[in-house]
């Protein structure tokens, strides 16, 4: 092998790696949303959090029932809307205002949603 041909190789392992360490954080983000999805119902069915206007959870009362859980939800978000932005060549704050638009238009009834100007509302 010349040197062209190993240099060549180290790229690909390198290329190779690169994308099998993204399948692997999204995946691994994506299970850990998976196992708090129940807890994150189960609050905003009981209207103690709510989706912020920045498309993170936020709660409505003084209630902190949870709090690591919806500390945690919010950090794995906050990774994907960088690897969003990252890839769209926008913002943060762009990708999580239309975040934010997206999940109120999922939103289920009497789930709670922050309107821009930051007052709440039940859906």
């Amino acid at each position: 092998m010349n040197i062209r041909n190993i240099f060549k190789t180290h790229i690909l392992i390198v290329l190779c790696l690169m994308i099998t360490a993204q399948f692997v954080f999204a995946a691994g983000i994506k299970e850990r949303m998976t196992q708090r999805l129940p807890v994150i119902v189960d609050l905003k069915a009981k209207g103690i959090v709510g989706e912020s206007n920045k498309g993170y959870l936020a709660f409505v009362t003084d209630k902190r029932a949870q709090e690591s859980v919806i500390t945690d939800e919010n950090k794995d978000r906050k990774m994907i809307y960088k690897h969003i932005a990252k890839q769209q060549n926008a913002t943060l704050e762009l990708v999580e205002q239309r975040r934010a638009k997206q999940i109120a238009n999922r939103a289920k009834p009497g789930e709670f949603i922050q309107k821009p100007d930051g007052s709440w509302y039940r859906k």
